[in-house]
């Protein structure tokens, strides 16, 4: 009996120390977790840190702020962008004080939302928090009170475009990349990751406008699959050759041809090409004996390179860096060269621009040979998110880009841009509540949407 008692004893010291081990082992997931969602917080990678707290949360709902994380995240991640921000302002009278970047993330939902006053107010009160307490975090304050001050004076002189979001089934709630129009077909390829996971999830589509819109996407499987950095596709007018780049063997250039509403395998456009340190977007030109694209074999993160193909040994030079006034210390990218080879638009995360990534342009000038400083695009093309694979119709008056601004169907959307023309008008302005003119009084037209 006393043996029996003393076993059932153990059997429950044993059970409650395995019990202690797996609660400890819980919280353990949910502390790492939490960790990790920090990390991806402060590098501003807002869909990562969605997902981890969100693990947390359902491990432990009560775990420390993680309420309070999760807004932050669901508003910067884009989940709430035709929401109220109400449930975010509730936690005012709490993170309010406690937390020295609240106004900070306050701002940077209003910023996401173009609400660029609101987003004044947040930093500015972000900035006084900072110089009352002493912190590290004046200059960055001092720094996002500038942006705005410059997205303030982009949006209030905007560039000579329009632009209009592509309508599904071409944009979905995946990402549409490196969009490329034949015009007199009116047919537009694209890749995307809809409906597929792995490393390389991106695959090609083709879609045909008509009288109804875009037809339903056709997935362009033979011409394979593709990494998120390396969805770039682009097409030579003259022969119409589609161009792609593989990963595979140290990495080649390789073309594919129409065949009727099909696409042909690709093959290797030249061997001697092979192992040029393409790292990311790339662009042929017409005659196919110049590429442009983004490598980082440099020190300065994605420079864009370009190599030149002899035309009697047929011999590809060694790449070197484009122009000195183009490559920066901060990333550029997504290269895209006029037909008469005159003008380069490309992508950069330099300061001073309206996002993370904007459009940029240069031109060449041929007396010195050399290009322009680069200018920003300007609002609506660029926008305070991201903007890539900027490519011109023939008509170098239209194209196409993708961005993942306010509004997008998800990931990142296809929009078609245009140029157009301003006109002077001439006349009063009345109000109605002054029963009189307004002096000094401009018209401003944006598209609906915006």
């Amino acid at each position: 009996m006393k043996s029996s008692l003393i076993s059932n004893q153990l059997k429950f010291i044993l059970l409650l120390i395995g019990s202690f081990c797996a609660l400890n082992t819980y919280a353990q997931k949910e502390v790492r977790l939490y960790e990790k969602a920090e990390v991806q917080l402060a590098n501003h990678q807002y869909d990562e840190a969605l997902n981890y707290y969100t693990e947390v949360q359902s491990i432990n709902p009560g775990f420390g702020d993680v309420a309070y994380k999760l807004s932050i995240t669901s508003y910067l991640a884009g989940k709430k962008d035709d929401d109220s921000i109400g449930d975010f302002l509730a936690f005012e009278s709490t993170f309010g004080s406690t937390d020295d970047h609240y106004y900070y993330w306050l701002g940077q939902i209003h910023l996401r939302r173009y609400n660029l006053e609101e987003a004044v107010n947040s930093f500015e009160k972000f900035r006084q928090k900072a110089n009352y307490s002493g912190s590290a975090n004046k200059e960055e304050s001092a720094a996002k009170l500038e942006h705005v001050a410059q997205l303030k004076d982009y949006f209030e002189n905007p560039d000579n475009y329009s632009i209009h979001q592509l309508e599904s089934p071409v944009n979905s709630g995946s990402a549409e990349l490196s969009p490329v129009f034949f015009e007199e077909k009116n047919e537009l390829l694209f890749a995307s990751n809809r409906n597929k996971s792995g490393e390389t999830p991106f695959v090609i589509y083709y879609s045909k406008s008509g009288p109804n819109g875009w037809e339903t996407p056709v997935e362009l499987s033979n011409l394979g699959n593709f990494s998120r950095k390396n969805a770039n596709i682009e097409v030579v007018n003259d022969d119409g050759k589609l161009f792609l780049f593989e990963e595979e063997n140290g990495g080649d250039l390789f073309y594919s041809n129409a065949s009727g509403a099909k696409w042909t395998s690709p093959v290797e456009f030249d061997a001697r090409v092979s192992n040029n340190h393409i790292a990311s977007h790339f662009f042929i030109n017409e005659h196919e004996d110049r590429i442009i694209f983004a490598s980082d074999e440099g020190d300065n993160g994605l420079d864009l390179y370009e190599s030149y193909r002899d035309p009697e040994s047929g011999k590809w030079s060694k790449p070197g860096p484009f122009y000195s006034s183009i490559n920066s210390k901060f990333d550029e990218d997504s290269p895209y060269l006029s037909p008469d080879e005159q003008t380069l638009y490309f992508c950069s995360d330099r300061p001073g621009g309206i996002g993370g990534f904007d459009v940029y342009v240069s031109r060449y000038n041929p007396e010195d040979f050399s290009w322009s400083e680069p200018e920003n695009m300007g609002w609506p093309i660029n926008s305070p998110n991201d903007e890539f694979h900027f490519k011109m119709n023939f008509d170098q008056t239209s194209g196409y880009f993708v961005s993942n601004r306010l509004h997008t169907k998800g990931d990142f959307d296809i929009y078609f841009f245009w140029e157009v023309d301003k006109v002077k008008i001439q006349g009063r302005i009345f109000d109605q509540s002054i029963k009189g003119p307004l002096t000094n009084a401009e018209i401003r037209f944006h598209p609906s949407q915006y």
